[in-house]
């Protein structure tokens, strides 16, 4: 099988295995894929390896919810095999603290979920979460895969409790940064294009993000940053992890573990605002002072320590973060597929 050819960087997690027959909720004709035959596919998300808020423990604190309709791919001709929640793992579901008191997810005359809404906040403390579990698809060449979201707001029902607070709640979009009451509607989906995945046996793609830079806020709308988000072969990647010794920064609070792609001519580190030689992924140092990267895709990176690293922000350049000093990094190092490489600073 070949490998997926990609320009994005970073870390949501597709995952792609298993085998069944496809089902209803197939939206769209399935393609003829030209060399006959079907090899089974399965979708999934990835916890980051940055640090995230615990989850809300009511509905005024920040989240971000995307109601996710459907799994698409796209092959050569344009033709698309999708996945709606009829074929989703009936063991995924939603987070609870997306959905406003007194309203529902709407559903299909059969009863099943028309979306499975998901806060990117908290992934229910798991590496994996499969939303398609042994899906067919036909072999062939596939050039985009997309999570389309669902479009709309809540609606509330009608025999709720006098103390819920409907006034406050109303036009609550299904994807939504912030709260019940005060967010932003996420108006996007988050689609990978310029793909070249050849399908012809079971295998598993990653979609990983990077909670630091996945939004950018258009006309009163979040967007997703592309730069953000990384597909990959689960089978072509491994993990980084480590120690930091305590005396590498002045304090570990707000200390992150920056991965670059390694440079071969010189040593070439951007912050988060950067146009160039932006970091692949981020990963915030735990309150045990350790770091952990899963789902590196296989290369070479340089590995360096940034003790300010709370201060860098997604959309501007922050000169004052300390990226070319003397803190400890490693340079050049090679990450074969399956590899667990321990690397302390």
């Amino acid at each position: 099988m070949r490998n997926i050819i990609l320009t994005m960087l970073a870390t949501l997690v597709v995952a792609g295995c298993g085998g069944s027959s496809g089902d209803s909720g197939s939206a769209n004709a399935t393609p003829d894929s030209g060399s006959g035959g079907e090899v089974p596919v399965s979708v999934g998300v990835s916890k980051p390896p940055t640090e995230v808020p615990e989850v809300p423990d009511d509905g005024d604190q920040l989240q971000a919810c995307v109601a996710i309709h459907s799994v698409k791919l796209t092959n050569l001709a344009g033709e698309i095999v999708e996945w709606t929640t009829r074929s989703m793992n009936g063991e995924v579901k939603s987070s609870e603290q997306c959905i406003p008191e007194g309203s529902e997810i709407p559903v299909y005359d059969d009863g099943t979920p028309k979306f499975i809404v998901i806060d990117l906040h908290d992934i229910t403390g798991v590496d994996l979460v499969d939303l398609i579990s042994e899906q067919l698809v036909p072999v062939g060449e596939y050039v985009s895969m997309a999570l389309s979201l669902a479009r709309g707001e809540y609606e509330f029902l009608d025999d709720l409790p006098v103390n819920v607070p409907i006034d406050e709640f109303m036009g609550v979009p299904y994807s939504y940064v912030g709260s019940w009451v005060d967010n932003k509607v996420i108006d996007d989906d988050l689609t990978f294009d310029g793909l070249n995945i050849n399908i012809n046996a079971p295998e598993k793609f990653v979609m990983t993000f990077d909670f630091r830079s996945m939004f950018k806020l258009v006309e009163n709308a979040y967007k997703f940053k592309q730069e953000a988000f990384q597909l990959l072969n689960e089978n072509l990647s491994g993990s980084i992890f480590g120690d930091i010794d305590l005396s590498s920064c002045p304090t570990t609070d707000d200390a992150y573990v920056y991965l670059y792609e390694s440079n071969d001519e010189q040593e070439k580190y951007g912050d988060l605002g950067s146009n160039e030689y932006t970091p692949t992924m981020t990963a915030k140092v735990s309150e045990e002072n350790n770091y952990s990267m899963p789902y590196v895709p296989a290369g070479n990176y340089d590995v360096v320590l940034v003790c300010d690293g709370l201060l860098d922000l997604p959309d501007q350049i922050d000169l004052d973060i300390d990226l070319d000093g003397d803190s400890p990094k490693y340079i050049n190092q090679q990450l074969a597929s399956g590899e667990d490489k321990y690397l302390p600073l």
